[in-house]
Formats: C-alpha cells, structure tokens, sequence
C-alpha cells in the first residue's frame, strides 16, 4: 500500500504543485480587496455559501451523517477541480477561485482578523494539500492535451490521475471530514450558538 502511495506522488511534480499553491494564494490574497470593496459579481457566490454553511450548522447533526456530508460535498467540489484539466486554462481558474471563495468566506466569518493563520487550523491542513494535489493535477493534464511540456511533468493518463485522487486524495479529505467533524461536535457542546462548517466548496 506504501509503495502504491509513493508511487501516485511520483505523478505530482514538484514545480507544477509549488505553482498551484501560488495560483491558490492570488485567489486568496486578493479576497479580503473585493469584500471590501464589495464587488458583488465577485463576491456574491461565496458569501451565499457563507450563508448557506450558517443555516446548516443549525442543524442538530447526527456524527456519522455530518461526517459523510462533509467528505461528499468536499469529493465533490475537488473532483470537478480534477475535471477542470480536461478544458485549456480551466485549472487556473478553478484554483483561483477556490483560493478567492475561501478566502471571502474566511473574512466575512473572521471579520478579517487572524486571515492567513486561519489556515492553520487543523481542518485545512488536510484539506488543502488535498486541494493542491488536485489542482497540480489538472495543471499537468491540462499541460499534456496541449503538448507544452515546459517543466519536464511525468506523463500520465487521466485515469492513473482518478487513482491518484482516490487513493491519496480522498483519505485526506477522510481524515480532515474526521477532524471536522469531532471540532464541531465539541464546539457545539461548548456553545451551542457558535458553529462552523467550512469546506473547499
């Protein structure tokens, strides 16, 4: 199981994944800009998330279906991450996207305070090297159906990348659904009015 682990990494090039966490950053950087400015054509989608996510931690959830809700709707948002690779120019911006929805949500929720350490918490240190495996995925394919193999990427299929996904990704969105989970229910038992959810949607 070891060796097929390190053997899916041996797709991920290390330039294309440095790459992908900068096009991340652009999008998050620039998220604190456009709520304050209040660019509602950009800000319109993640603050309905934002309002969304507050409805739903209302909710007396049972554990085990918090849990799979929060693994199905993560799988789901990164596997179209992964899809993106199919369309020129898509990955790049679906990875600033997700780095500007986020980042929006995380402002508006934190007021802007503690912005960047607010993804040191430990749901996103599983969710987001998830998220950047993802998108050095797409990144590479994208590269590979146009031919401009500038940074020596290791050729590979899409369905060698769909294992990559399954076999790396999903477990680290495993644990963090986990991890979530377990942060929510004790918050919740400490102060019922003050709840979370926060995903890559």
């Amino acid at each position: 199981m070891i060796e097929y682990v390190e053997s899916n990494l041996l797709l991920i090039n290390l330039q294309v994944f440095i790459i992908s966490i900068l096009v991340f950053f652009v999008g998050y950087t620039f998220a604190p800009t456009a709520y304050y400015k209040n660019i509602r054509w950009l800000t319109a989608y993640p603050l309905w998330v934002s309002k969304k996510l507050e409805k739903l931690t209302k909710i007396n959830w049972n554990p085990v279906v918090l849990f799979f809700f929060l693994l199905i709707i993560n799988s789901i948002s990164l596997f179209a991450g992964l899809l993106s690779g199919l369309a020129p120019i898509l990955p790049v911006l679906y990875a600033l996207s997700v780095g500007f929805n986020i980042g929006v949500i995380t402002y508006h929720n934190l007021k802007g305070k503690l912005y960047y350490a607010a993804l040191l918490n430990p749901v996103a240190l599983f969710e987001l090297p998830a998220a950047f495996i993802v998108f050095t995925m797409a990144f590479q394919y994208n590269l590979q159906i146009i031919n401009l193999n500038i940074l020596n990427i290791h050729p590979a299929t899409f369905q060698e990348y769909i294992n990559v996904f399954l076999y790396l990704v999903i477990p680290l969105l495993t644990i963090a659904s986990i991890v979530e989970t377990t942060l929510i229910i004790i918050s919740k038992k400490i102060n019922p009015d003050d709840n979370d959810i926060d995903s890559l949607s």
